[in-house]
């Protein structure tokens, strides 16, 4: 514990320093201020516990002092010395919740008592202090503990004597006889121009406004947490061992809850709701919920019933393949794009986008583009086998946004290639270029042809038309001549260049050599070397 002493006259302080009996009261640091600007700079930097300060100081008094602790709310026990006698004094040292107010000369015994009062105040504070930090620790440690059991429930299932079993063991409010009932919440990220906020903070937002909803009924919101592919999941209890009997203020509490959420965070948002029943049918009903939302995707900023729910009856039928396979012929990848918007905002109006219909759209869409740039001898799986284009086939399947946006860069991607390809020394750039760069190294047709996305046979007749020469012979030439310069540039060994150039047969370099100069190396180097 620690103790300043506030006293402009050095004397008082070496006084209290000498006569105070501090072995009793738990006080084991003692620092001096002889001013309350030096005061308050200790204060900053050291946790003091007790001050025992004078009250008239120049440049400042004790009381001026105290205020600006209480003011900074640090949590200190004031005992106040003075030789003055005065009632005002003494009332504003009760003012600042003061421990004692004690005359000069000094009662060193009454000084040691006034000491162990605010000693015990202190340790009295700090098991106040450590009760409430263990109350919030023990609090974020149940709120996890309660996520990771509705988890392993939505994933596994557990029987009702399991459930209550684990929740036992880890202190939670669970027993038999509980009615549990889960809300299936999805918000459509793509359509939200605001802040994102994370995951942790939105689990934080969505209970606290939804507990507050239900605060004047018997339902309670029991945790919150999120899963991915963006779906929160709310777990509501019944705050009795009873079936919740109000259901349509539960309603219109979720729906107030949907409609908050659309004012101050997402303007589009999937919200379902489960029925109340025991833990056995939770992880039915986490399934049911998601196959729910899967069969409506046109819904937005309602709250869905799962009792209530009536799949649409849907039948794919796509007249349009025909139109969509003459639009990438002429290469009008945005009238085709068009077209497909139109299709999709007709079906989301009757009610009809359904996981199942953009399944079908999908596939007939990707199996245009690919049969379409397969024709043109580009490899369509090379072209979009990169982690954006797997993350936007797997998201087209959450709604009409998302599907559009696969297709976006599905068409335009593939369009916008084949216009690459055709415009002069495009692609054979390219394929020189990482020729250039790896010609030491064993360089084969099918790894550039990956590079460029083509058919090896294709790549090869465009770059003979192009450069005159087959790609094999660039190879050679550039290793010639590169070859060539270190031969009349360098000292370097035959062997060691023959090497560096991606060769390491010794023989076959020579011969590879004489074949493309007519000399040599060792030739070569003495006719041309720079003297």
């Amino acid at each position: 514990m620690k103790l300043l002493l506030v006293d402009d006259e050095e004397y008082v302080i070496e006084s209290i320093k000498r006569n105070l009996d501090l072995t009793e009261t738990g006080v084991n640091e003692v620092y001096t201020a002889f001013s309350v600007q030096q005061a308050k700079n200790i204060m900053g930097m050291v946790d003091i516990d007790i001050v025992i300060s004078d009250i008239v100081m120049p440049g400042g008094t004790g009381f001026d002092f105290v205020e600006w602790v209480r003011k900074e709310e640090l949590k200190v026990q004031v005992i106040f010395l003075t030789s003055y006698a005065e009632f005002d004094y003494a009332r504003r040292a009760i003012q600042l919740n003061s421990v004692d107010y004690l005359l000069k000369p000094i009662d060193f015994d009454k000084l040691k008592e006034a000491v162990q009062r605010a000693a015990e105040s202190v340790a009295k504070e700090k098991k106040i202090q450590d009760l409430r930090q263990e109350s919030i620790k023990w609090n974020q440690n149940r709120k996890i503990l309660q996520q990771d059991i509705w988890k392993n429930v939505l994933k596994d299932g557990f029987s009702e004597e399991k459930f209550c079993e684990t929740a036992a063991q880890r202190q939670l409010p669970y027993g038999p006889g509980h009615y549990f009932r889960l809300i299936c919440l999805m918000p459509e990220i793509k359509s939200n121009k605001r802040e994102m906020w994370d995951t942790a903070t939105m689990e934080f937002v969505i209970e606290n406004v939804l507990s507050e909803l239900y605060e004047e009924t018997d339902i309670a919101v029991d945790t919150v947490f999120y899963q991915e592919p963006g779906i929160y999941w709310i777990v509501t209890q019944s705050k009795e061992k009873a079936f919740p009997q109000d259901g349509g203020r539960d309603c219109e509490i979720l729906r107030q809850f949907v409609a908050w959420m659309n004012e101050k965070i997402y303007p589009e948002l999937w919200c379902g709701a489960g029925q109340w029943e025991s833990v056995l049918g939770m992880q039915k009903q986490s399934r049911n919920l998601q196959k729910m939302r899967e069969g409506s995707l046109s819904v937005r900023n309602e709250v869905l019933f799962l009792n209530e729910f009536q799949a649409p009856q849907t039948s794919y039928e796509n007249k349009e393949l025909d139109v969509w396979k003459a639009l990438l012929s002429e290469e009008k990848p945005e009238e085709l794009l068009e077209r497909l918007q139109k299709y999709l905002d007709r079906t989301e109006r009757e009610g009809m986008i359904t996981r199942e219909l953009l399944v079908a759209l999908r596939t007939d869409l990707t199996q245009v583009v690919y049969a379409w740039l397969s024709e043109r001898e580009i490899k369509a799986y090379a072209l979009f086998a990169d982690a954006d284009m797997e993350n936007l086939h797997r998201n087209s399947l959450y709604g009409r946004e998302e599907m559009m946006e696969y297709a976006g860069v599905l068409v335009r991607k593939a369009v916008q290639y084949r216009q690459y390809i055709n415009k002069s020394d495009s692609v054979t750039s390219q394929v020189c270029a990482y020729i250039d760069a790896h010609y030491r190294e064993e360089i084969h047709r099918e790894e550039l042809g990956e590079l460029v996305f083509l058919n090896t046979d294709y790549l090869s007749r465009i770059f003979k038309k192009e450069k005159g020469i087959s790609i094999s012979n660039y190879i050679i030439q550039k290793r010639v001549e590169e070859a060539k310069k270190l031969l009349t540039q360098s000292t370097l060994p035959i062997n060691t260049v023959s090497l560096y150039v991606g060769y390491s047969n010794f023989s076959y370099f020579t011969k590879m050599f004489k074949d493309n100069t007519g000399y040599a190396p060792l030739e070569y180097r003495r006719s041309f070397s720079e003297k």
